[in-house]
């Protein structure tokens, strides 16, 4: 990961995205990334005029055309403007944070447009679990999160609390080859440098073969410098990760990502999904 450039963190003005520039400047800190942050704008224009096309005449028909042309140029300045002052004061707060390899990048088009485009330049994706249309929701998430992480084969750290200094970390492990996968990201120690607890948890309908997947994962995360702890669980699967959240005050969530196909996902839902919904803590996602 480390020969990549950049952590890409996308901002959108939301409550969040104060905390997740925070969590990016706890990432670098300990990895020297270079921080890039990103906010992209989407032209959806709506016109405060009512369209009856049938029963205007050619004259008019040409007039109203000029008129939405205005109030498209007006939209896109405020949006630009806006963008501006959003990217430039996140830029500002990584300065007065003490690091200096910081990008601050607008661009037109979506998230998941922006990540495609840029994945083979990124080291790390940041993101809020929910955008500004989703702010007052207690259960949705931002509108194109799932399609932004589905975008890229690097992490994914999705912030969904305000900051505080992270101290522990569970890794859902279930011996998947994407689970696997993750393992080996965590092992290298590419993400965040410094020691962290790091509970691993499987959750497993046999709890012997449970507690054996957990070891595995631990023995080789004994290799690196964080303290880790081994949990064998039987039941369901999410209700017993979130319980383990709760009961031992998880800052961040382990666990690889959208093992499955979007056609899996629209039929049985997401399991990816449905533990960010039923979370409290933030998630490192790998896929």
């Amino acid at each position: 990961m480390m020969n990549k450039k950049y952590i890409l963190v996308g901002i959108d003005g939301s409550a969040i995205s104060d905390s997740l520039v925070q969590y990016a400047i706890w990432l670098a800190k300990s990895n020297g990334l270079t921080i890039k942050i990103l906010h992209t704008i989407e032209h959806s224009h709506k016109s405060e005029h009512s369209h009856h096309e049938g029963n205007l005449t050619p004259n008019i028909r040409r007039e109203l055309l000029k008129e939405l042309s205005e109030e498209e140029r007006r939209e896109s300045k405020q949006l630009i403007a806006k963008g501006k002052e959003l990217i430039n004061a996140a830029k500002e707060t990584v300065l007065k944070a003490g690091i200096e390899n910081v990008i601050a990048k607008l661009r037109h088009g979506t998230l998941p447009e922006a990540i495609e485009d840029l994945k083979d330049e990124i080291s790390l994706v940041m993101l809020g679990s929910k955008g500004k249309s989703h702010s007052d929701s207690d259960t949705g998430l931002g509108f194109h999160l799932e399609e932004s992480i589905r975008a890229t084969d690097t992490p994914v750290y999705i912030a969904q609390k305000q900051f505080t200094q992270p101290k522990k970390v569970m890794f859902a492990y279930n011996g998947s080859p994407t689970s696997k996968r993750a393992l080996n990201m965590i092992s290298q120690g590419n993400i965040y440098k410094e020691p962290l607890d790091i509970h691993v948890v499987c959750v497993h309908s046999d709890i012997k073969q449970a507690e054996k997947l957990a070891n595995e994962a631990k023995s080789i995360l004994s290799q690196t410098n964080n303290s880790i702890i081994a949990k064998g669980l039987t039941g369901d699967t999410i209700e017993q990760l979130t319980e383990y959240q709760q009961h031992n005050n998880i800052d961040i969530t382990a666990m690889g990502a959208f093992s499955h196909g979007k056609l899996h996902g629209f039929f049985f839902g997401s399991f990816t999904t449905k533990m960010i919904q039923q979370s409290e803590t933030n998630f490192l996602l790998m896929r």
